[in-house]
């Protein structure tokens, strides 16, 4: 089993000595032929900053390709916490529609996506007249007191709404105007 993490960088450094050495080779050759108007100085000194020049290019593109491989491993993050933040917001979103749903009177099919889900509820929402989400649709407070009020009862201290309704249900029953006590109780 090898360590991965003793690297030989032998390789490099040949790599680097033979394409400084051929760089200085060609600028002798270069100079000898008369392509170049440089100083001889110049030119021997090229056997010292030729090989700076090309371990600084050598380093800067690993540089560069380090930075790129940073940056791609960064959008792939991006990417992947992207990806969970829409599945939560979605999740979230299909809650939110499976609690409004039913306001509308209608129901989550087998499978069905969030898209066609709050389209179904628009338009139920759109055909209904008026959704009554802040009172429920049984009698309280005031509206029981004037029911109460019409049948010559009045609302007991610390009564409760269910034992208030009781004592109107007695009182109609006992009366003959049976059906229009009701038709107010139910609407």
């Amino acid at each position: 089993m090898t360590n991965e993490n003793n690297h030989n960088y032998a390789g490099m450094w040949i790599f680097c000595a033979l394409l400084s050495g051929g760089a200085w080779i060609a600028l002798l050759i270069a100079k000898a032929c008369g392509a170049i108007r440089t100083n001889w100085i110049v030119v021997l000194l090229g056997a010292v900053w030729l090989p700076v020049l090309v371990l600084a290019f050598l380093l800067g593109l690993a540089g560069v390709l380090a930075l790129l491989s940073k940056t791609r491993l960064r959008i792939r993050e991006w990417k992947r916490r992207r990806k969970i933040s829409r599945t939560l917001w979605e999740a979230m979103e299909g809650l939110t529609l499976n609690s409004i749903g039913p306001i509308y009177g209608v129901k989550r099919q087998q499978g069905e996506q969030n898209r066609s889900y709050k389209r179904r509820i628009l338009k139920a929402a759109r055909t209904v007249d008026t959704v009554n989400v802040q009172n429920p649709p049984f009698d309280t407070g005031e509206r029981l007191d004037r029911i109460a009020k019409l049948h010559g009862l009045s609302r007991k201290p610390h009564e409760r709404d269910a034992q208030l309704q009781n004592r109107i249900r007695a009182a109609v029953n006992g009366r003959t105007g049976r059906r229009k006590a009701w038709k107010i109780i139910k609407q």
